[in-house]
């Protein structure tokens, strides 16, 4: 690659990161100065009885609202329009923003967004279902905190929001990565990213997001108590956006299988999201493997079937997990 070529790739990535970044914050500040005019800050309790009238009103439009979205999700599925699904995913992951604008920085009108989840909410069950989210922040937070408890014996705080951060740092670096490796490869006439991040996983920009929007999600739920009418930020829509995104790059991959020749020789030697021990991403991938009989769905039905199964058992598992926690 041409001196030229790498400065632009590297300032397309970079400036695009960003802005993206940059616009999520700023258009969150701008819809929320329009919805404070007619969506009430309930902590203060300034109008305490409009917001119970508001409260029942948006419990309908939570409902409605999150069954729109499951069907356009599974038309995406159905009609192989994978923009679609992924559509269907941000839209699930919304709420997250919203609570952690409205936790975070006091922003009562955008707090709204949280309406998506109230079908999660009215549920303990849907709660404890998205407990299993949590598990790898908390570990890693009780790692970190009995290190530094070791060698500091009178610290009692601990580091979940830093986790938090460093979760979306390592997301949001993840995902310039790979989109500089991506357009430098563009502009090189080259149909098939392999070099760079792509060389460690098939499919890094999901990824970083992933990472970006897990970190978003438990530094919102490290805020106590929370504000307005919302308990803590709950992990089942997560758990939920995560998958689509996992089901929309397996069907991606089905496609490039099919028109790009070099892309089945890539996809043995380069992991599908993470990489990992070959008898870890063995044992996950079991359960697909027994019932399509290959590691990895490539149709629409494969790939549906897999989704189901998986969050059934992380489902199962959470169920049983969140007994022992809570």
């Amino acid at each position: 690659m041409g001196r030229r070529e790498l400065i632009a790739s590297l300032a397309f990535s970079i400036t695009f990161s960003i802005a993206l970044a940059y616009a999520s914050i700023e258009v969150i500040r701008i819809v929320n100065l329009w919805m404070l005019g007619f969506i009430p800050d309930c902590v203060l309790l300034s109008d305490f009885p409009r917001c119970q009238e508001l409260e029942a009103l948006f419990r309908l439009v939570g409902y409605a609202g999150l069954a729109a979205i499951l069907l356009v999700t599974v038309a995406g599925f159905l009609l192989k329009k994978t923009r679609l699904a992924l559509l269907g995913s941000l839209a699930i992951y919304l709420p997250t923003i919203g609570y952690f604008a409205f936790t975070m920085f006091f922003l009562a009108g955008v707090g709204v967004l949280r309406l998506l989840w109230l079908p999660f909410t009215d549920s303990d069950v849907f709660v404890r279902i998205g407990l299993i989210t949590f598990l790898p922040a908390w570990f890693v937070n009780t790692a970190v905190t009995w290190a530094v408890k070791l060698a500091a014996p009178g610290f009692t705080g601990d580091f979940s929001a830093p986790v938090g951060f460093v979760f979306m740092i390592t997301g949001l670096a993840l995902f310039i990565l790979a989109t500089f490796t991506w357009v430098s490869d563009r502009l090189r006439g080259k149909v098939l990213s392999t070099e760079g991040v792509y060389k460690f996983s098939r499919h890094p920009m999901y990824l970083g997001f992933i990472i970006w929007s897990y970190g978003l999600l438990y530094l919102a739920s490290t805020v106590e108590g929370g504000r307005g009418w919302s308990p803590p930020a709950p992990g089942l829509p997560w758990l939920l956006s995560a998958v689509i995104i996992i089901g929309a790059a397996l069907l991606e991959e089905a496609e490039l299988r099919s028109k790009v020749g070099e892309y089945v020789k890539y996809a043995e030697h380069t992991p599908f999201m993470i990489p990992l021990p070959r008898r870890l991403g063995k044992a996950i991938t079991y359960p697909v493997r027994k019932l399509i009989g290959k590691d990895l769905p490539d149709t629409r039905r494969e790939v549906l079937t897999a989704m189901l199964v998986y969050l059934a058992l992380t489902s199962l598992i959470s169920l049983a997990v969140s007994y022992f926690i809570i």
